[in-house]
């Protein structure tokens, strides 16, 4: 299998990028209960997508093989708390690689186009949002010498 083409993604990507979302969505589901969507779930994230797309101030990158679309990653850059270094980060909001993509890497080939958009910013350092129960995406980020900074905990109120 060839190398995946990693490029900048487009408005018309949002469907196809749209579709891994829910599968990847309908996985988390299954492992965290917290996790509950909308019945219009989709709509609204491929809103926010095609906000994030055309957004100068994100990264969303897409992988493709063939014609369809792989994975992607999502990125963007945000102040650090007051008066810690580095001043501002890169987070990574969300990286999805299809269930049945079939292509080994295709993580670390979604994150390099992303990196460099950071290093292009002058970020230094980044945060991922890696849900806790998802063995695989930790340890994608722990390979990468990624470490827990902060929990977040979730409660009812």
């Amino acid at each position: 299998m060839s190398d995946p083409v990693v490029r900048p993604a487009i408005v018309d990507d949002v469907p196809r990028m749209a579709l891994l979302w829910r599968e990847k969505m309908n996985i988390q589901q299954q492992s965290d209960r917290r996790f509950r969507l909308l019945p219009d779930g989709e709509v609204r994230w491929s809103e926010a997508a095609r906000h994030w797309v055309q957004n100068c101030d994100w990264a969303v990158y897409v992988a493709e093989c063939g014609d369809e679309i792989t994975g992607y990653i999502i990125g963007r850059t945000q102040d650090s708390p007051p008066g810690l270094l580095p001043t501002k980060i890169g987070v990574v909001t969300e990286m999805t690689i299809g269930a049945h993509s079939g292509q080994s890497g295709l993580g670390r080939y979604l994150l390099m186009p992303l990196r460099q958009w950071f290093a292009d910013q002058q970020i230094t350092h980044l945060i991922a949002l890696v849900p806790q129960r998802q063995p695989v995406e930790q340890a994608f980020w722990r390979a990468l010498g990624a470490t827990e900074l902060t929990d977040i905990l979730w409660m009812k109120i």
